[in-house]
C-alpha cells in the first residue's frame, strides 16, 4: 500500500473505464482524490460508484472549468489536508494509465530520492518511436513538440503530453501558481519545472488507447493552439527584432539606392564600407549599408526582449551584455556580407534573400544564446 504518494485523477464526463481504474487504485494507494470537473448530471452514477469504493475523495467543479484547473484543484486540496504526503501522481480517467505503470513510476520517485536527494518530476512516457498503437496524429504531434521543447527550451522529454506524472509536494505551491485552465497548463508545468530546476526523468509505460481514444476530450485544432501558444513566447523576441529588422531594410534600401556608390572595397569608397576589409571587393553597398544599420536597431531591442525571455536579471547584463554584442557583431557581418553577394550572385530580389539569410541566422544564433550568452549559473 502506497501511503506516502496520493493519486490524482481530474475527470470530465468520464466513461466506466474510471470506474475500472479507481478499483484497482484503493488496492495500492492510501489516498485518492478525483475531481469532477462540472461533468453533466448523467455521470453521476459513476461518480457515485467511486464514492462508495472508500477512502476516495472526490472534488466537484460546479460547471467545467478545464483540466489545468482541475489538477490545480487538487494540488490545493493535497497541500491543505494530506501533510503525510511527500508526492502526487496524476492520472488520466480514462484508463490510459495502467496502475503497474502508475507504480512504477512511483517507485522511481522514491528511489531518486533516496540516490541522490532531492525529489524529480517523473513522467511516465509513450514511446512514440517504435510503438504502432499510437494512432498518426499522436505519433506527430508529440513528436513535433519534443523536437520544438529540445530546441527552444533545452528540455530533452520524449512525451510532453503525458497525463502520468509524480510530483513532490514541495513543487506544488509554484504549480498552483501556473497560468493556464486546460490542456495547455500541462506544459506550462513543465516549463516552470524545468525553471525551479527539479530534475526530469522518465519511465515508459504501456501504450493503450481503447476505442480509438474517443472518450478523449482534447481537440486536436483548439487545444493543439494553446499548447504550441507557449512556444511563442520563445520566438517573440526574434520575430518581433525581424519584424523591425526587415521593415528598417527595406527602407533604408530604396533610399540609400539613389545614392551610395556600389564599392570595389578599396581606397576613398571604402569609408562607405565598413565591413569592406573581411569581403574585399564584394564588400558593402547600399544593401549591406542596410542591413548594418537596421541590425544595430533591432539588436538593441532584440537584447532587452531576451533578458526577458531567457529570465536573465539586471546583474546578469554585466556578463550577457558583452557575449551578446559578440554574437550580434558576427550576425551582422554575416548577414550583410551573405545578402549583399547572394544579391549580386543570384540577381534574386533583396527582401527574400534576407529573410532566408536571417533565418538561417535565428536559429544558430537562437542556440548560442540559449546555451552561452543567457545561460543561467546552476545552484
Amino acid at each position: 500500500m502506497i501511503k506516502n504518494i496520493a493519486a490524482l485523477i481530474p475527470a470530465y464526463n468520464p466513461d466506466r473505464e474510471m470506474i475500472k481504474l479507481t478499483e484497482k487504485l484503493v488496492k495500492e494507494f492510501e489516498h485518492i482524490i478525483v475531481v469532477d470537473d462540472g461533468c453533466a448530471g448523467e455521470y453521476d452514477e459513476i461518480f457515485d460508484a467511486v464514492g462508495k469504493m472508500g477512502k476516495i475523495t472526490i472534488l466537484h467543479h460546479e460547471v467545467n472549468r478545464g483540466k489545468g484547473c482541475a489538477l490545480k484543484t487538487g494540488f490545493r486540496y493535497i497541500l491543505d489536508n494530506l501533510k503525510d504526503v511527500c508526492g502526487v501522481v496524476t492520472l488520466d480517467a480514462d484508463g490510459q494509465h495502467t496502475v503497474e505503470d502508475t507504480k512504477r513510476c512511483c517507485e522511481r520517485f522514491m528511489a531518486y530520492k533516496e540516490e541522490k536527494g532531492k525529489y524529480p518530476v517523473i513522467f511516465g512516457c509513450r514511446d512514440f518511436m517504435s510503438d504502432t498503437k499510437i494512432p498518426p496524429r499522436s505519433r506527430f504531434g508529440n513528436r513535433l513538440t519534443s523536437r520544438l521543447m529540445k530546441f527552444f527550451c533545452d528540455i530533452s522529454l520524449s512525451d510532453t503530453q503525458t497525463g502520468l506524472r509524480v510530483i513532490a509536494c514541495d513543487d506544488l505551491e509554484r504549480l498552483c501558481a501556473v497560468k493556464g485552465e486546460r490542456y495547455e497548463y500541462e506544459m506550462n508545468m513543465i516549463f516552470e519545472l524545468h525553471d525551479m530546476e527539479v530534475p526530469f526523468d522518465e519511465v515508459q509505460i504501456e501504450v493503450i488507447y481503447l476505442n480509438e481514444n474517443e472518450s478523449s476530450h482534447f481537440n486536436p485544432i483548439k487545444d493543439s493552439i494553446k499548447i504550441y501558444k507557449v512556444f511563442l513566447k520563445f520566438c517573440l523576441s526574434s520575430f518581433g527584432s525581424a519584424a523591425l529588422d526587415l521593415i528598417l531594410f527595406a527602407v533604408l534600401s530604396a533610399v540609400f539606392k539613389n545614392f551610395l556608390p556600389v564599392v570595389s572595397g578599396s581606397g576613398k569608397d571604402a569609408i562607405y564600407a565598413p565591413v569592406c576589409v573581411l569581403f574585399g571587393k564584394w564588400a558593402i553597398d547600399h544593401v549591406a549599408a542596410s542591413v548594418v544599420i537596421a541590425r544595430i536597431f533591432s539588436g538593441i531591442f532584440n537584447f532587452n526582449i531576451n533578458r526577458l525571455i531567457f529570465k536573465s536579471g539586471a546583474k546578469d547584463a554585466v556578463t550577457s551584455g558583452p557575449k551578446y554584442f559578440i554574437i550580434w557583431i558576427i550576425q551582422m557581418v554575416l548577414s550583410a556580407g551573405l545578402v549583399s553577394n547572394l544579391v549580386r550572385l543570384t540577381h534574386l530580389g533583396e527582401l527574400p534573400v534576407k529573410i532566408v539569410v536571417d533565418t538561417i541566422l535565428f536559429f544558430i544564433s537562437y542556440k548560442i544564446q540559449q546555451i552561452w550568452v543567457f545561460k543561467k549559473k546552476r545552484k
